[in-house]
């Protein structure tokens, strides 16, 4: 089965393994640069910049998120008027024991006496002293105003 054209692709394949290996062995004679010769590569340093007005999110081309403007506070603590911290608390529950009785305000847990830093929505802290914890009430001051409120259970709770 020995035909001209198979004896062809023989000799062909066999002139391609010579120069493959002819090739090697040229680069493994190749004497190796000087050191002195090496220069140092300097890879520059990406930059991403974020700009809301300019573009769109490549990974959510359709989203509104980044046209919406969104006012945010500063990360001190913004103090809102006395009446209007008192509508940012919410009693959740009352727990514990009769000697010692819990309450959970917002997300926070406050026995008598104590002072606590609240955390409401817009990153607004309220500093209060729980004065008295009662069965579906609670009485609590704002430090440094001294003004006192209660703050109720809902109803079914």
């Amino acid at each position: 089965m020995n035909t001209p054209a198979s004896y062809n692709l023989v000799n062909w394949l066999t002139l391609v393994v010579v120069v493959a290996t002819c090739g090697m062995a040229a680069a493994a004679e190749k004497p190796a640069a000087p050191a002195a010769a090496k220069t140092e590569v300097v890879v520059p340093k990406s930059v991403f910049v974020d700009n809301a007005e300019a573009g769109r999110d490549p990974f959510f081309p359709n989203s509104r998120r980044r046209l919406d403007s969104i006012v945010r506070t500063s990360p001190t603590n913004h103090v809102a008027p006395a009446s209007a911290q008192f509508n940012l608390l919410s009693l959740k529950g009352i727990s514990g024991t009769k000697s010692q009785p819990l309450a959970l305000i917002n997300s926070s847990t406050v026995t008598v006496g104590e002072c606590a830093e609240i955390r409401c929505v817009g990153r607004q802290i309220v500093k209060i002293r729980c004065r008295e914890i009662r069965d579906h009430s609670v009485l609590i001051e704002l430090v440094g105003g001294g003004e006192m409120h209660e703050l109720k259970l809902r109803e079914g709770i």
